[in-house]
């Protein structure tokens, strides 16, 4: 749950798409079901790693891919499902269908973590967040995940990595039509002719779904969180209701130009029963947001100039009449303008850039009750706005020693309103000897404070430093007849890290550290079927002035897969165990039957799709078959096992 909800539970309690710049046009998909091809592959064009088109094997920094084929597989309904069991993703949910969910990228937060749509951020100003869960994959090509400090090219708030979710114009008609527990429904169309095409989606579900009894430790003294242990019982109103849809265009207008348009809307109305802590049977958030890009572009015989028009507003609505006494709405707008070249060399390029953008926020409260005095008058209501800007150049340069390395240097200025200007150098590498592969970046990486981290009433500090930090990754990769494996090296150090004190008041951290080593292991298809591990260990993740290690930084988590798609026959199916770690305060480390602020835990799920005419597929799909009972969150438990079943034309 972002701040603002939960600032709005503790104050009753306590008051007194297009592609990105550059990208070559995609390929349309095929109607019919394809394979997956996986996660890491040499092959493959990717465009957010160096903000221009390349092979994946040339960019200095880890990237993984989702592609379309894996979404439809797995059934993943929004970004935050699709996400799952990404090396070096942590998701944490509080909820079904539609509920919040934060996430980070080997050990960032989700401040740390930028989040784009066809390389413009969509981060909301307000709270530095996305809402994921409520994010859709209709329309969605693929979603690039850069797990490295990438502050160079894409500023403020990408200082543990970026996630970039790419669209397309559809190719001929889809459709689907999905039915599981807890009443959750889905239904989608999409259809175009790789010109001009639209996609829209209607996702319910009720969401009620009962948990296990649950008494926690040391992390409920004190303050105002009681009881410590709350009953068994059933989460209410949890329902999820949402309609979301797409317009795109590509195409060329001139000799050399190509046109990308993209306009989202989504609507979205939510229960929010809250923490166990806070729970409320009448509080609804309601959610509509809105984004739009044009897309200009030029490409010439050694070079690409393109200008990039972004805008999106979100209006959130939290409504409690009981217990928050009305309702409280938070308005955002931001409008980003960028300018890019990309020059190309036979042994080196260039990509020099300017991004100017504008955020605003507004804060709106009801009238309340003046806690100070049985007889003093209520407070009344008022609302709060505030802006930031942003003016960035950036430049990197990159030129190949040979066939077999390449070098990779930038540097970007940054100033960010009202906080100052920033650097944010970069230095990076590549090494290639037959099926080995060395790739390693250092750099300097940084977050200005969010609206929410300044200016939220009783709950921000205006006194917030922008924080920093030098960050460093080192990757090898083996490109075996039979598998590919990598390992990785990461590290982040810096100053002023903004966390939350016991209050939910942002203050600075002095200073904090993340490291840690990540495997990963794709085999190549044997008789259909592919393995896919991996296993990431943040072995630091400390704030070096409190002492204590950064909340929600599971020391391991491991992911392992095994997928047989579609190819020559009718026949789809695969399984994956996520198994995500303790970090320290869970109930691991505290007396049984007590549990801290975060469950260890692991899932398991799994699928089944049988392909019963060119263009018809039915799908059975199991989440957390085991039915594992956990709150990843403190008072958030998540729902147990979940089914199924699809009938879609791929």
């Amino acid at each position: 749950m972002n701040r603002f909800l939960l600032m709005s539970c503790a104050l009753a309690v306590a008051t007194p798409v297009a592609r990105p710049a550059g990208a070559a046009p995609a390929p349309s998909p095929s109607p019919s079901p394809s394979a997956s091809p996986d996660l890491r592959e040499i092959g493959r064009t990717i465009v957010t790693s160096d903000r221009q088109p390349e092979p994946l094997g040339s960019t200095t920094h880890p990237t993984f891919v989702v592609d379309r084929a894996r979404i439809d597989a797995y059934g993943a309904r929004t970004v935050a499902d699709a996400l799952q069991g990404v090396p070096g993703v942590n998701l944490y949910s509080y909820g079904p269908f539609g509920a919040e969910v934060d996430y980070g990228l080997r050990g960032s937060s989700t401040e740390q973590t930028l989040v784009l749509v066809d390389g413009v951020p969509i981060t909301d100003p307000t709270t530095g967040g996305v809402q994921l869960g409520q994010l859709s994959t209709i329309g969605v090509d693929r979603i690039e995940v850069v797990e490295s400090g990438s502050s160079t090219l894409y500023g403020t708030s990408a200082a543990g990595g970026v996630i970039n979710i790419i669209t397309r114009v559809p190719r001929g008609v889809y459709l689907e039509a999905s039915d599981g527990s807890y009443a959750d429904r889905d239904a989608r169309i999409g259809a175009g002719n790789g010109v001009v095409g639209f996609t829209l989606e209607r996702h319910v579900s009720n969401g009620n779904y009962a948990f296990p009894a649950f008494a926690y430790g040391s992390s409920c003294a004190g303050g105002f969180i009681t009881p410590c242990a709350f009953p068994a019982g059933v989460r209410s109103p949890a329902y999820g209701d949402q309609s979301a849809g797409r317009l795109s265009l590509d195409t060329s207008v001139l000799d050399g130009f190509q046109v990308r348009a993209r306009l989202d809307a989504a609507s979205t109305q939510l229960g929010v029963p809250g923490s166990l802590a806070f729970s409320s049977t009448t509080a609804s958030e309601g959610n509509l947001a809105t984004s739009g890009l044009l897309e200009i572009e030029r490409a010439a015989a050694h070079s690409t100039f393109t200008v990039d028009l972004g805008g999106s507003q979100t209006r959130l609505d939290y409504v409690d009449p009981i217990d928050n006494f009305g309702e409280s709405d938070v308005y955002t707008g931001r409008s980003q303008v960028s300018v890019k070249e990309v020059v190309t060399g036979a042994r080196s390029d260039a990509v020099v850039g300017i991004d100017l953008s504008r955020e605003s926020g507004v804060f709106t409260f009801p009238t309340t009750p003046n806690f100070s005095s049985p007889t003093a008058p209520p407070i009344p209501a008022y609302a709060l706005g505030a802006a930031e800007a942003q003016t960035a150049a950036y430049v990197q340069l990159a030129t190949s020693a040979g066939p077999f390395a390449r070098l990779v240097a930038g540097v970007r200025g940054e100033n960010d309103s009202p906080h100052g200007t920033v650097l944010a150098p970069s230095f990076g590498g590549t090494i290639r000897s037959g099926a080995v592969s060395f790739a390693g970046n250092v750099g300097e990486s940084f977050r200005v404070p969010t609206l929410e981290d300044l200016y939220y009433p009783g709950f921000s500090n205006p006194n917030l430093l922008p924080e920093k930090a030098q960050t460093a990754d080192v990757t090898v990769s083996y490109d075996a007849p039979q598998a590919t494996l990598s390992g990785g090296w990461f590290d982040r150090n810096g100053s002023n890290f903004i966390v939350l004190n016991s209050s939910f008041i942002p203050v600075n951290a002095q200073r904090a550290a993340v490291a840690g080593a990540q495997l990963t292991a794709t085999t190549k298809p044997r008789g259909g079927v592919v393995f896919e591990g991996s296993y990431t260990d943040l072995y630091l993740a400390q704030d070096l002035a409190a002492g204590g290690r950064l909340p929600r930084n599971p020391a391991g988590t491991v992911s392992f897969a095994l997928r047989h798609p579609f190819a020559q026959t009718h026949l789809d199916y695969g399984l994956r165990w996520d198994i995500v770690g303790s970090d320290g305060d869970d109930k691991q480390n505290v007396a049984p039957p007590l549990e801290q602020s975060f469950d260890a835990y692991d899932t398991l799920d799994a699928y089944v799709r049988y392909k019963i005419g060119p263009q018809t597929v039915v799908s059975l799909r199991g989440f957390n078959l085991g039915n594992e009972r956990y709150a990843p969150i403190f008072g958030y438990p998540a729902p147990g096992r979940r089914v199924s079943l699809e009938i879609s034309t791929r």
